[in-house]
């Protein structure tokens, strides 16, 4: 019975919060992209050399940017793309947490 009343105050905590309007943070998608992407695609977007020879994309390349949807991007980082030695993330990354990094790709891009 106090673990049930524990679980009820967790829960009517958490609604009052958010009633009140208390965010939860975002996920940093620069970290990361730093933790995650950045080996392989260099932390300002330049894939690596030996990478890029296996079909790493430099996400600083204009024209990639504006050929490539979000959509494209949340997919490819989530189920990855073998062919190019892109692993999938979606056991390693929540939805929110792709987002964010795909966010952060987009920063990469030539203003």
């Amino acid at each position: 019975m106090r673990r049930l009343w524990s679980v009820v105050s967790l829960l009517a905590l958490g609604s009052l919060l958010l009633s009140a309007g208390v965010a939860v943070a975002d996920p940093d998608g620069k970290a990361l992209y730093d933790s995650k992407c950045a080996m392989c695609h260099g932390a300002d977007g330049v894939a690596k050399e030996m990478w890029a020879k296996k079909g790493a994309r430099n996400f600083n390349d204009a024209a990639w940017q504006k050929e490539k949807t979000d959509e494209y991007l949340v997919k490819a980082t989530a189920e990855g793309i073998p062919d190019k030695k892109m692993p999938a993330y979606k056991d390693k990354m929540k939805p929110e947490e792709i987002n964010a990094v795909v966010k952060h790709i987009r920063t990469l891009g030539p203003s």
